[in-house]
């Protein structure tokens, strides 16, 4: 149900920012890790909608492939989650953000990062 809400928030997010005619950012972030047990890939589409210096609705999807070597099994994680993201400068933003981990428990993070 969690699942349902996060991504009807994001499409009607979305949706609004379509018609008030701001600006949107898609970026697509991938990550792979490989060892001698495992494979893993990640790959995290993230929306802002807004205008750029103000705090911006943020928006991702967090997809985990992972697969053992050892049993040869695969495993998909997917996490959801929306917040508000503000570029300060070049290299520094705030975010705030509600996820949602493993067993469904949503989870608040707040950052300052370069």
């Amino acid at each position: 149900m969690k699942i349902i809400l996060a991504t009807l928030i994001t499409t009607l997010a979305a949706y609004a920012q379509a018609c008030c005619a701001q600006d949107v950012t898609m970026s697509v972030f991938s990550q792979q890790q490989t060892s001698n047990e495992f494979h893993q890939q990640t790959v995290q589409p993230s929306w802002l909608i807004g205008n750029k210096g103000e705090p911006q609705l943020m928006g991702f999807t967090q997809i985990t492939r992972t697969q053992q070597h050892l049993d040869n099994s695969l495993s998909i994680d997917q996490v959801l989650g929306f917040g508000l993201h503000q570029q300060i400068t070049p290299f520094l933003y705030t975010q705030v953000l509600v996820t949602e981990q493993d067993g469904g428990q949503s989870a608040v993070k707040v950052g300052v990062e370069f």
